[in-house]
């Protein structure tokens, strides 16, 4: 984690070394929960898509309002 990050969390004592933890764990465990914390995005916000932002939103970053929701549903024959 980075200073910043440890900062808005509240912490307040240092980031322990990495040579620390490979010391004590070893570096293949290190390398290897690295690989899976990347592919595993812990600590990252969800993502989220254009169609799922509400018009507040949509108008803050600069996009035209969506359309208002059908009520039923639509027919096809």
């Amino acid at each position: 984690m980075n200073a910043i990050a440890d900062r808005q969390a509240g912490r307040t004592e240092p980031p322990t070394p990495i040579a620390l933890v490979i010391e004590q764990h070893g570096a293949w465990r290190v390398l290897a929960a690295a690989i899976l914390g990347i592919f595993e995005g812990r600590g990252r916000p969800g993502h989220c898509r254009l169609g799922d932002l509400n018009n507040h939103l949509r108008q803050d970053i600069g996009l035209p309002p969506m359309p208002p929701r059908r009520s039923e549903p639509l027919r096809w024959m």
